[in-house]
């Protein structure tokens, strides 16, 4: 990873590259926005800059050479003059303040804690999520506190970075709030969050805060051009979803979002014949719902509202210009000319309703069992 390879976020790179030859980092900064936007990305390289033995001086701008101990240290997570904070899955002593809450967990914890940490270095839009894990603690930060007061065993400068810094409990926060109170000058604290109302007033006050805005959709296409191979349709339609987030870009790629698209418009086909099976519809419903997550069936609502709605534009436009699902054409037009009729609004009403439930954690399958049905009674 280098300041080049940091996604936009242009007015933020600049800011710091002013700043590092200088070294004059403030004491704490919170980055906030949307996961996938480049805050860990951001935090990663002025920790590198900062640090690299042989830095490179460019016209207008510093960065790490990459290459030298420090560099390659913290690339393999080995640096330790670098600390991450993240929420940790409960042990059966986490909350002591005895020894590490790191022994507390199996190793195969531990292990999958190391690999996806070093993966999110590697490449800093990548997910970073442990099963189990939603809360830091506060006997992270007590060890935290304790891992600061020693003297440092590199010489320059120490930073922290807390992934989702929000997921800190009120105790935690408050413990941390002291460590902020007491800075210590040469240490620097990067809060990363998405959800900056999650962080108490007296911590924010406390520190520099940077917006990261989401990527545009351009940004994000550039990329997953670079990464995978995709037709320009699959692009759009990922691009579409992603909503400014290259994390979430990513998992929908991985997700195959064409072909869950695809099944949600075959299952409505059978929903719309005139003899309804309902056995094989049920079973098309346990098939595409077996193992998904209330994010992801909360985008193949979206899928699915996406594609009705074009094909409402193809039944009440000469413009395709709109149309996001413009590959399946055919289908669309199809569609537009048997089922499109003055209640077909309600249909997306019905879909909204269907959002709602699954995000008030109503079972996923019955949710879209009963979406089939609906939409065959108001369409046929």
């Amino acid at each position: 990873m280098s300041w080049e390879q940091i996604i936009n976020q242009e007015k933020i790179k600049k800011f710091f590259q002013r700043i590092l030859p200088e070294a004059v980092l403030s004491n704490a900064y919170c980055f906030f926005g949307i996961e996938g936007v480049g805050k860990f990305a951001t935090a990663l390289e002025i920790i590198k800059t900062a640090s690299c033995r042989n830095p490179v001086h460019k016209v207008g701008y510093i960065e790490s050479c990459g290459s030298c101990s420090a560099c390659q240290s913290i690339l393999n997570n080995k640096f330790s003059n670098v600390e991450y904070l993240f929420s940790l899955p409960a042990g059966k002593s986490v909350d002591k303040e005895e020894g590490s809450v790191f022994t507390s967990l199996s190793e195969t914890v531990i292990e999958e804690i190391n690999s996806k940490l070093k993966s999110k270095i590697l490449n800093p839009y990548t997910k970073f999520s442990i099963e189990g894990a939603s809360q830091i603690r506060i006997s992270q930060i007590r060890e935290l506190r304790k891992n600061l007061a020693l003297s440092n065993s590199l010489s320059g400068r120490k930073f922290v970075v807390i992934i989702n810094a929000d997921e800190m409990r009120t105790e935690a926060q408050n413990a941390f709030l002291k460590t902020l109170e007491e800075p210590r000058t040469d240490v620097t604290f990067f809060l990363l969050t998405a959800r900056l109302e999650g962080l108490l007033p007296t911590i924010l006050s406390r520190c520099q805060q940077i917006y990261f805005p989401p990527l545009s959709s351009e940004d994000i296409a550039i990329d997953l051009r670079k990464k995978y191979n995709l037709s320009e349709d699959e692009i759009s339609i990922v691009t579409r979803f992603a909503n400014g987030s290259l994390t979430r870009a990513y998992e929908l790629v991985e997700a195959n979002l064409k072909e869950k698209r695809n099944k949600m418009v075959d299952i409505l086909r059978i929903a719309l014949k005139k003899e309804l099976y309902g056995h094989q519809l049920s079973e098309m419903v346990n098939k595409l719902t077996e193992g998904i997550d209330k994010k992801m069936a909360r985008t193949c609502l979206q899928l699915l509202s996406s594609w009705l709605r074009d094909a409402m534009i193809i039944s009440t436009s000469s413009s395709r210009n709109l149309i996001v699902n413009a590959d399946d054409n055919d289908a669309l037009e199809r569609f537009s000319k048997k089922f499109v009729k003055e209640n077909f609004s309600r249909v997306f009403e019905i879909i909204e309703e269907c959002d709602h439930m699954i995000f008030s954690n109503v079972q996923i399958q019955n949710v879209f069992l009963n979406l089939y049905l609906e939409i065959r009674n108001i369409l046929l």
